[in-house]
């Protein structure tokens, strides 16, 4: 058994000391918890922003990383706690092992076992193995300490300065990529200075009571309101048996009326105890009644619109006049609108502060994108500077009555429901489209809806292309606004082509909504116009028979409307509306017949505009294959599919041009004094196709080929005659005050199960009360009425509860007629009829504001005789 010295002894217990110290150091490595990094301060936003400490880092994340690279770094660390496990009680056994003398006299047996643990100690310390294994651990350690300090100064995701390894940030950076689910990304390093400053001016804007998105907010509150309004008028229209029907014949009750409880609103307002007090009800019945009823409100509040209606409630009267206010801050358009938006949008999840931040960017353009909007953001401060307060004068209602339109196409931009359509365009195209910015230096009056506005650009940068939106959708200012674009950028001669019945309908579109010169080229001063366009520039209205009769210079612009006309490649119209085409640098068809309607028609239309798209064959292909082929070249959007809103119904005014023969039986009607006999003048014309009703024909084919029926008003029976005789076969019935109740019903569900283009007539006396005919979408009012009562509940008809398309409100206003007369006066033009653009204080029902049918007669006979030359 050796002997040890003093000192060997003491150099034997300090390695071992090291080595359980070394063990300890180990211990800690391998009982730390292995947790992933977490970034609760990301933002993601299509790619993955980290402020500074917005990754939370586990302590030892750089050392177990470190050891994980090294080979079988953790199986030789539990290997060596294992061999170190037996030391501890071996080093305290030795400590005895060179006693001094008193100690070998009092030890005994204590002393060979001292010495033999020494001796054992020592063989194990010395185990080449052993020394090989604490040799691997002490570098194991050093290399966890120095990543610890590392750790300590930060955890940089890009290489630099900082001493950091490039496997630790590489390790440090699949960590982040694995805590925020973005692998594979790309590592910037993002100076935040101007996205600072850029979104501390966006909160301010967020938060000013006069800015856009207050007016958001307050437009939405308002429309819940108005929501909330409508819900209680409904019910207060709902007799009491309604809750019967809602409840399935389940609740039984009478006698409510004796307690003055008529409504559905009734109920909800009653306490359940004065119900009680009804014979037959208990307090059970009377609960069920009242929840019935909340049912019917909740359901009736849930049939959210935002259309704004025609009724002046007090929420519908804030609305506009809101409206009205942000018409007047409303200065950016579309492509400054998206930026602004998104700016706003970041601004609400992107902390305002400076500094270096990480990004984490995919392969997608967001991250070039966002950058691009920062920098745009920041060299034009104006687009999120203050918003200036504005006030609008107490007549926004009756400007809203006479453009409902621009206030819903408002209303649709300020609550950012805009949608484009374009849906099989190629994605090239739609980035073409998207970036190109309208000039709308020329449009006037004329506030685009989002998808005309893309209906508008897929116009200018395909150059040639078909514009097929349903019905109501306003392909006109489609047109108009490309027109009034090119017009600004150099390509001054737009044309239109179209049928005679629209032209003026173009020419009154064309003058309110753009400050062009409109040339009508039409009647015995065609070629003056003509010349006078090809001189100056603007827009030349022209008929399919002037197109092919009149020589014309190359324009730059061609619209062709109601292209169905040049659907057969024989006529001499289509081919000289083909040159023309050919000519033109910018052309656009309009067609609101389906494609699904007539495929082989739209392959010869497609042929003029994009003819490359054409192939064998075609024409015989399903419709969804044909119009996926031709999306460069055509675009179509339904209601259902641009108009989130579905607003409750769309109003057109068609400006009627009487023929020659129409005008002479008009002259005769005034020359007469007989106001009546003016007022249907325009559709009782002898031995000749009145105007109007060659437009009525149109509006029908038009019906026909989107799915739709129609129902025509008018006050005269001689207009039902002349139409009922005209339209044959399509008329399932006429509605009149000879016709009994029902009859009535058996014509109005003869409607519902008749082919789409089928019409039912009615006097506007007679079917404009008491029936709902939701089968008709398509409402024609022939001529203005005196009471703006009677139209309105004329309309109500097909426009109610339970209609499921939009309804399309066609009024014909003979040009320069006693038509316009009426407009004019029951508009407000005048002081004598100021009464009807504004509702009365004292009464909210049209009729208390009605004047005499004499007053209106008088005033219209006077003026009429006067412009034609009667009363000289």
């Amino acid at each position: 058994m050796a002997e040890f010295t003093r000192p060997e002894l003491d150099a034997l217990l300090r390695h071992a000391d090291e080595v359980l110290r070394r063990a300890a150091g180990a211990r800690q490595l391998i009982d730390a918890p292995r947790t992933p990094p977490t970034a609760p301060g990301a933002v993601a936003l299509g790619f993955i922003m980290l402020p500074p400490g917005a990754v939370t880092w586990p302590s030892g994340f750089f050392a177990a990383t470190e050891l994980d690279g090294l080979p079988n770094s953790w199986g030789r660390i539990r290997q060596y706690l294992s061999a170190a496990a037996v030391l501890g009680p071996l080093r305290l056994e030795a400590r005895n092992a060179a006693p001094s003398i008193l100690g070998r006299i009092f030890a005994g047996g204590k002393i060979a076992r001292a010495r033999a643990a020494a001796g054992d100690l020592r063989s194990r310390l010395a185990d080449p193995s052993f020394a090989a294994l604490d040799a691997d651990v002490r570098r194991y350690l050093e290399l966890a300490g120095l990543a610890d300090m590392l750790q300590s100064r930060g955890v940089p995701l890009h290489p630099g300065a900082h001493a950091v390894p490039d496997h630790l940030v590489s390790a440090a950076r699949t960590a982040v990529e694995q805590a925020v689910g973005a692998p594979g990304s790309t590592f910037v390093q993002h100076d935040a200075g101007v996205q600072a400053r850029v979104l501390e001016r966006a909160r301010a804007l967020q938060q000013d009571p006069h800015s856009e998105p207050a007016m958001r907010r307050e437009a939405e509150r308002l429309l819940d309101a108005l929501t909330a309004e409508r819900a209680d008028l409904l019910l207060r229209q709902l007799p009491v048996d309604a809750l019967k029907t809602a409840t399935n014949e389940r609740l039984r009750f009478t006698g409510l009326d004796t307690i003055g409880v008529h409504t559905v609103a009734d109920v909800l307002a009653t306490p359940t105890g004065r119900l009680t007090q009804v014979q037959g009800i208990g307090a059970t019945t009377a609960r069920r009644l009242r929840a019935a009823a909340e049912t019917l409100r909740q359901e009736a509040v849930g049939t959210h619109t935002t259309g704004i209606g025609d009724t002046p409630t007090a929420s519908a009267m804030a609305l506009v006049r809101l409206l009205a206010q942000f018409d007047q801050i409303n200065t950016l358009d579309e492509i400054q609108r998206a930026r602004r938006r998104r700016i706003l949008g970041w601004a609400e999840k992107v902390p305002a502060t400076g500094g270096l931040w990480d990004v984490l960017v995919g392969e997608g353009p967001e991250w070039r994108a966002y950058l691009d909007d920062i920098a745009w953001a920041d060299v034009h401060p104006e687009v999120l500077a203050p918003a200036r307060p504005v006030t609008v004068s107490g007549e926004s209602w009756a400007d809203y009555l006479t453009r409902p339109a621009h206030y819903q196409a408002l209303l649709s931009t300020l609550l950012d429901l805009e949608v484009e359509g374009g849906d099989d365009l190629a994605a090239d195209i739609l980035e073409r489209i998207r970036s190109l910015r309208l000039d709308t230096t020329h449009l006037t009056d004329l506030h685009l809806r989002g998808y005309q506005s893309f209906g508008a650009r897929f116009t200018l940068v395909q150059e040639k292309v078909i514009l097929g939106d349903d019905m109501g959708l306003g392909k006109t200012v489609q047109a108009l606004a490309a027109a009034a674009h090119l017009h600004a950028t150099g390509r001054q001669h737009t044309l239109v082509v179209c049928p005679a019945s629209v032209l003026t309908n173009w020419e009154r579109e064309s003058r309110r909504f753009t400050d062009l010169p409109v040339y009508r080229a039409h009647g015995p001063e065609r070629v003056e116009a003509v010349r006078a366009w090809e001189s100056d520039g603007g827009i030349c209205l022209l008929t399919y028979d002037g197109a092919r009769t009149t020589e014309l210079r190359a324009p730059d612009f061609v619209i062709v409307d109601e292209a169905h006309f040049i659907k057969n490649p024989a006529t001499g119209r289509t081919r000289a509306v083909r040159a023309l085409i050919d000519a033109a640098s910018h052309a656009l068809l309009l067609s609101g017949t389906p494609l699904e309607n007539r495929v082989s028609e739209f392959a010869t239309l497609v042929s003029f505009v994009a003819p490359e798209l054409i192939s064998t064959g075609m024409s015989e292909m399903a419709a969804a294959d044909f119009r996926k082929r031709i999306a460069p070249a055509y675009l179509r959007r339904n209601q259902a599919d641009v108009l989130d809103e579905l607003p409750e119904r769309l109003d057109q005014t068609d400006w009627i041009d009487l023929t020659p023969a129409d005008e002479k039986h008009y002259a005769s009607a005034v020359q007469e004094g007989n106001f009546m006999a003016m007022r249907r003048a325009a559709m009782t014309t002898p031995g000749a196709v009145p105007a109007k009703l060659e437009r009525i024909r149109e509006i029908v084919e038009e019906a026909e080929e989107a799915g739709r029926r129609v129902l025509i008003f008018t006050y005269f029976l001689d207009v039902l005659d002349r139409l009922e005789a005209e339209l044959g076969r399509r008329v399932v019935g006429r509605l009149s005050g000879r016709v009994s109740a029902a009859t009535r019903q058996t014509l109005i569900d003869d409607l519902g199960s008749a082919p789409a283009g089928s019409v039912l007539l009615a006097q506007i006396t007679a079917g404009g009360t008491g029936l709902n005919i939701q089968a008709a979408s398509v409402v024609i009012l022939v001529e203005p009425q005196v009471k703006p009562s009677i139209e309105a509940q004329a309309v109500a008809r097909a426009h109610r509860m339970g209609q499921t398309s939009t309804v399309v409100v066609h009024r014909l206003i003979g040009d320069d007629t006693v038509d316009e007369r009426m407009l004019e006066m029951l508009a407000g033009k005048t002081q004598l009829f100021d009464a009807y653009a504004r509702p009365s204080e004292s009464a909210q029902v049209d009729d208390a504001v009605d004047v005499t049918e004499g007053q209106l007669a008088e005033a219209i006979i006077k003026a009429e005789r006067e412009r034609l030359g009667f009363d000289a």
